[in-house]
C-alpha cells in the first residue's frame, strides 16, 4: 500500500505516493505526468506532477486517510498517462487504539516499561516504552507494523535487547493533534482496537 505526501510549499505542485521510504531509487521511467522511482525491479515510489490541475489539496505532508474520491481521482490521473497501476481504498490507517493490561520494568532500562496491550482481539501485543503517563487501563495509540510515521519513516516490528516492540506507542506531536512530546497521547471517545484516523462507520 502506498503512503501519500503532499508538501506544496516545500516541493511544489507534486503528490508523492511512497512505498519504500528507506530506499533510493536507481532508476526512473516518465509517462506524461507521472515518473516511476525503482530500486532494481521494485517500485519504491511514484511522483504524480500537476496533481493541483486534477485535486486540491490542502494538507501539508502525510495524507494518512486519503478519501475514496482522492485515491478514485489519483487511478484516473495513473491511467491517463499510461501506468498500470491501480491503488485500493484505505481502510486502514494504521495507527490503531491499545488498551494497556500490564506494566513491567524493563530489565535493562531503569526509566522504560514493558507495555502489554489488547487490541480488542484478545491476543497480547508487547512493546515498550519511556513515557510516564504509562497506567493498566489506559488507552493508548500506536503505530501499527508497516505504517508508515509523520516524519516519512515506516514502523517496523522487531525485537530490540530481547524484548519484542510489536508497536510503538505516539505522543500527541507525533499524531499531529497537539505538541506534546513527552507523553503517550490518551485518546477519548474510543474503544480498544478502534483505528485513530479512521472512525468506525
Amino acid at each position: 500500500m502506498f503512503s501519500l505526501y503532499y508538501d506544496y510549499p516545500v516541493n511544489g505542485d507534486v503528490l508523492f505516493l511512497v512505498n519504500e521510504p528507506s530506499l533510493y531509487p536507481d532508476r526512473s521511467e516518465t509517462k506524461g505526468d507521472v515518473t516511476i522511482c525503482y530500486q532494481g525491479d521494485k517500485i519504491v515510489g511514484i511522483n504524480i506532477f500537476k496533481i493541483g490541475e486534477t485535486v486540491k489539496l490542502k494538507t501539508n505532508g502525510l495524507i494518512v486517510t486519503p478519501d475514496d474520491k482522492l485515491v478514485d481521482v489519483i487511478n484516473a490521473v495513473l491511467a491517463k498517462n499510461g501506468v498500470d497501476i491501480k491503488l485500493d481504498y484505505y481502510r486502514s490507517s494504521g495507527y490503531q487504539v491499545g488498551k494497556i493490561v500490564s506494566l513491567e520494568e524493563h530489565p535493562l532500562d531503569a526509566k522504560a516499561n514493558i507495555v502489554h496491550l489488547d487490541f480488542g482481539d484478545g491476543k497480547e501485543v508487547e512493546t515498550f516504552s519511556r513515557y510516564p503517563n504509562l497506567e493498566v487501563g489506559k488507552l493508548v495509540v500506536c503505530v501499527r507494523d508497516g505504517a508508515m510515521k509523520f516524519d516519512g519513516t515506516k514502523f517496523k516490528a522487531e525485537i530490540i535487547r530481547n524484548i519484542h516492540h510489536d508497536v510503538e506507542l505516539c505522543s500527541g506531536k507525533e499524531l499531529r493533534v497537539n505538541d506534546d512530546l513527552s507523553s503517550a497521547f490518551i485518546p477519548e471517545g474510543y474503544a480498544a482496537g478502534d483505528d485513530f484516523f479512521l472512525p468506525s462507520k
